[in-house]
């Protein structure tokens, strides 16, 4: 039982490890790929599009910060809106 509780905390406090940031940005992937997914039904390739969707979207965010905010370009919020359209594909197919 103990090393089971250690686990949890492991996993937990890697998760609070991952700036606010990132969260938000899977928040949006799972909503935009959720939306594209169910306005995309009557396809049969989906998913893909979804996928794709969000990628490009995030890429033009991520864009759009860099050369007008001259923010930096931060490769792990594309990631992190990408695995958000990974759940939301998830969430459309239960």
């Amino acid at each position: 039982m103990r090393k089971f509780l250690d686990g949890v905390y492991r996993v937990f406090g890697k998760l609070a490890e991952v700036g606010s940031d990132k969260y938000l940005h899977m928040f949006a992937g799972l909503i935009l790929a959720f939306v594209i997914g169910k306005s995309l039904a009557h396809v049969e390739a989906w998913a893909f599009p979804a996928i794709t969707g969000v990628l490009l979207l995030m890429v033009a965010k991520e864009s759009i910060d860099y050369y007008l905010r001259k923010e930096q370009f931060d490769l792990k919020d594309v990631a992190a809106g990408v695995v958000g359209a990974v759940v939301g594909v998830i969430l459309c197919l239960l």
